[in-house]
């Protein structure tokens, strides 16, 4: 429902540049290296999470999205990590307003659900966030509800269904290059408390630096190393661990 609204808001938007959205507030949004005029956009990336406490969790996430018009993309993703969890992601994103210097106010819903067999638990997260886009930074701020129960019903007296109160998700990404042109290159740092596939309470960040490379104009290569804190099912230790993205995107 609320996509669909979306959608209609962005038919209305001011004409410029499209729209484009990726899994987890537009984290690999499109300025992330490849540009063109055509709908469809794939990245691909693979992970290591590493912390002292359970060593390193290696994997891998997939993720597309679809011009649907110059003012609106829906995006949908998939992750899988070798620690036993599986997650997924859908979103849209309206374009609300465009300056003439090619700076963005976007609206984003999305959905993300996570899967958690060997500990029994699944969760449903829903966000709806403000974006803005300028030539050298982008802010992001928006609120989440998380929904949290076991995949088969306990009568054990264990953990039963759990709702979170509503969460705070905010990121501040500031890029070298101009982000509103096409650039060949480009390398940035971003503080948050959400990632593709993972949004943590308000006081628990991630920082990180990140980058990519074009190699020609359908296809670019992007890194991103940072920390974060640690722990599981969104129970967070008073230690940090490192984590490291090596990928590529592509347009078709």
């Amino acid at each position: 429902m609320l996509l669909t609204i979306m959608g209609i808001l962005g038919s209305t938007g001011v004409q410029g540049q499209v729209a484009e959205v990726l899994p987890e507030g537009g984290h690999r949004s499109t300025h992330e290296g490849v540009h063109g005029s055509t709908p469809i956009r794939v990245v691909g990336y693979g992970f290591y999470d590493y912390h002292y406490a359970t060593d390193g969790v290696g994997g891998g996430a997939l993720m597309a999205d679809w011009r649907v018009s110059q003012t609106f993309s829906l995006g949908a993703g998939v992750e899988y990590a070798s620690s036993n969890r599986i997650a997924a992601k859908l979103g849209g994103m309206a374009t609300l307003l465009t300056t003439n210097k090619g700076q963005r106010l976007t609206l984003e819903n999305s959905y993300l659900w996570r899967h958690y067999p060997s500990l029994d638990r699944q969760e449903f997260t829903s966000a709806l966030q403000l974006g803005w886009r300028a030539r050298h930074a982008d802010l992001h701020l928006g609120l989440c509800n998380r929904y949290s129960a076991p995949l088969v019903q306990r009568s054990d007296g264990g953990m039963g269904t759990v709702l979170e109160p509503m969460n705070v998700m905010f990121a501040i990404e500031g890029w070298w290059n101009n982000q509103t042109i096409p650039q060949q290159w480009n390398v940035g740092l971003r503080w948050s408390n959400y990632h593709d596939f993972v949004i943590e309470r308000v006081a628990n960040w991630f920082f990180s630096a990140k980058g990519y490379y074009t190699l020609k104009d359908e296809t670019a290569l992007i890194a991103e190393v940072g920390v974060h804190p640690v722990g599981s099912l969104n129970l967070t230790a008073s230690y940090d661990g490192w984590f490291m993205h090596l990928g590529a995107m592509r347009r078709f």
